[in-house]
């Protein structure tokens, strides 16, 4: 179970988290919320990216997919993602989201919305118990989104995931719930 308890976390003085607490037991939870309020940094706290106050608990192993792709540019696709796993775990995922001719690409050469799915499948390979997705389908069209998002419930079940996004219709599609609606 992830837990924080009176998590807070100030920029220059200006407080973004402000004695924040949320227990989650595994699940896939949306965060929600306008721009600037907050929400990547709830995941870099969470990641232990950012100096907090408060405390963050039951994370266990994290897996995060940032809001760039932070591909490495001398991988190719299959090895940006078998760097956390094996080739055939990163072969199958990136088959499911629609990579398989793409798997000795190297980054340069995938649009953005294919470098998101490469960075999304290593998020996936990846041994985990939290997984936290900040703004995953940026980028996509719709009908590839909802391929990935089954990708995502598939592979995420029985773990903690938070997944931040402006596109709560899309959100629905995984059948999670909207875990906090920052403002």
């Amino acid at each position: 179970m992830l837990e924080l308890s009176h998590v807070s976390k100030s920029f220059e003085g200006k407080p973004i988290l402000k004695d924040f607490s949320l227990c989650l037991s595994p699940g896939i939870y949306a965060v929600t919320g306008p721009s600037g309020v907050g929400k990547t940094t709830l995941l870099r706290v969470i990641a232990g990216l950012e100096k907090y106050t408060g405390t963050v608990a039951g994370a266990g192993r994290i897996s995060y997919c940032f809001q760039e792709p932070r591909l490495l540019p001398w991988c190719t696709a299959q090895e940006n993602v078998a760097l956390v796993s094996d080739k055939s775990t990163a072969i199958a995922l990136l088959s499911r989201m629609g990579l398989e001719k793409e798997l000795s690409a190297y980054p340069a050469e995938l649009s953005g919305g294919m470098q998101r799915r490469v960075a999304l499948a290593r998020a996936l390979a990846a041994t985990y118990d939290t997984l936290l997705l900040d703004e995953p389908l940026t980028g996509l069209d719709d009908s590839t989104a909802k391929a990935v998002l089954d990708v995502i419930r598939d592979s995420a079940w029985g773990k903690t995931v938070l997944f931040v996004t402006h596109n709560q219709e899309l959100f629905t599609a995984l059948d999670g719930e909207i875990a906090l609606n920052i403002q």
